[in-house]
């Protein structure tokens, strides 16, 4: 007796699965399973050297309360913070005023475009060591260029520096996607509006407030989002620039990695994994309170 035919709805189901296959097992490899790793060592006395020897301790709470008595990690908290306000604010403003520039015609604009986005190719770690020969404190490039014009040599990298040189390099990377993203927002806002405005004589400024930043804003809300989250978990820049993490430059990132792999004293893969949870938390609650609020600032069309 044969056996019954798979339908074509089962047969799709079945493609289905075996297509998402890799992707549920790389999720699952690479995100589920270490976050639900680092829960467990939150609530542990956990070493990275050592937990494969030792069990882990069950300690509670005692890695959160820690964590805010903590005062390197709490002014990691202020300075992950202020990064990341700063690159997404400064970043976007930059960013579209670069869009709107490169948005009119002119000889010369696609070069622009290409420039302008050719920093997002090239890799962290090589533009980190371009960057670093630029504000190196031996000789300095910039320097150079500023002693020409008679401003004395600025050291980029010295403790109250680091930070803002950090922002400057970070910007200066993300500046080609943002540009990108709004360039094309800015492509899709309809001309029949502008054009109306025009003929009813409503200056510049006026159309841009009122017709095309309602247009771009889902746009801008969506950078909004993925460049704050970006810059909380700011931490390669921050190690292969700087190097030396202080009260000034640390982030709570580049704590979760240096606590992770501490050798020494309580604060090891344990406490680290409860200031991950901590940094998870923050970033969930910014985005739901950001999402809660995006309709009294963000226009859908259609709706």
């Amino acid at each position: 007796m044969r056996g019954k035919r798979l339908s074509a709805k089962a047969k799709s189901t079945i493609n289905f699965y075996l297509y998402i296959l890799p992707w549920i097992v790389g999720f699952s490899l690479f995100t589920l399973v270490p976050m639900g790793s680092s829960l467990y060592y939150a609530f542990h006395n956990v070493s990275f050297i050592s937990m494969s020897a030792i069990p882990p301790e069950f300690i509670g709470w005692k890695n959160f309360a820690v964590a805010f008595q903590d005062s390197l990690f709490l002014a990691s908290i202020g300075n992950t913070f202020y990064f990341a306000t700063v690159k997404t604010v400064v970043g976007l403003a930059v960013s579209l005023l670069i869009a709107l520039l490169v948005d009119v015609r002119f000889v010369g604009n696609k070069a622009v475009r290409v420039l302008v986005y050719l920093p997002a190719i090239i890799p962290m770690v090589a533009s980190t060591m371009v960057w670093a020969q630029l504000f190196s404190s031996d000789f300095s490039l910039l320097n150079y260029l500023l002693s020409l014009v008679g401003i004395p040599p600025i050291d980029w990298l010295s403790y109250p520096n680091a930070m803002q040189t950090v922002l400057l390099m970070s910007i200066w990377g993300s500046l080609g996607p943002t540009m990108l993203m709004l360039l094309a927002a800015l492509q899709g806002v309809p001309q029949e509006l502008d054009e109306a405005a025009q003929l009813d004589g409503c200056p510049v400024f006026r159309r841009f407030f009122k017709i095309i930043l309602p247009m771009i804003s889902p746009t801008i809300f969506y950078l909004l989002i993925t460049n704050l989250i970006g810059g909380l978990q700011a931490y390669a820049e921050m190690e292969l620039l700087v190097g030396i993490g202080t009260d000034k430059t640390l982030t709570m990132a580049w704590n979760v990695v240096m606590n992770a792999f501490n050798l020494d004293g309580f604060k090891t893969m344990g406490y680290a994994s409860a200031q991950a949870w901590i940094l998870f938390l923050i970033i969930m609650v910014f985005t739901l309170v950001f999402f809660r609020f995006s309709k009294r600032f963000v226009y859908y069309a259609g709706e």
